[in-house]
């Protein structure tokens, strides 16, 4: 899989899109970078939470905690850092580098997939139909399992 950020930009991505918010919590800003970058592409708070962490450490950005969320600011230091270059990030190479990776594939992945497949979620059931349900979600997750044991035998 190709990376979509080289060394560092994922900190000048984050500063550019914290000082273009102004104010923005964790939520905010990983929906901003993923409607920028584009694509299937999904920022992982894994990777957004202590990059935003480092900006923090460094002065370039301060946060606070805002009707229960953390929220994140540009400080000056951070303002002058990006100086004119508040559009510096490269939106359209992170966009074609997103655009020429190929989706990582997960479990979670594919059951959100699926999930996105039952618009009628909130649907109330009969006995019937639930027992029904709960026996085809039995046997699809007996095979999901021997395809996955099956999967690491070969691998």
């Amino acid at each position: 899989m190709t990376r979509i950020f080289n060394r560092g930009e994922l900190k000048q991505v984050l500063l550019a899109i914290v000082a273009s918010l102004g104010e923005g919590h964790g939520y905010a800003i990983m929906q901003e970078l993923q409607q920028r970058v584009g694509h299937d592409w999904r920022p992982s708070p894994g990777a957004i939470y202590p990059a935003l962490l480092a900006l923090e450490e460094s002065g370039l950005i301060e946060s606070a905690e805002k009707d229960g969320l953390r929220t994140y600011r540009p400080t000056e230091q951070g303002k002058k850092a990006l100086g004119d270059e508040v559009a510096a990030p490269a939106w359209q190479t992170l966009a074609n580098r997103a655009g020429a990776t190929k989706p990582r594939l997960t479990l979670g992945r594919l059951l959100e997939r699926f999930d996105e497949q039952l618009p009628a979620r909130r649907q109330p059931v009969s006995d019937e139909q639930a027992a029904a349900i709960d026996l085809t979600l039995d046997e699809a997750a007996e095979h999901i399992k021997a395809i996955l044991e099956e999967g690491e035998q070969d691998g």
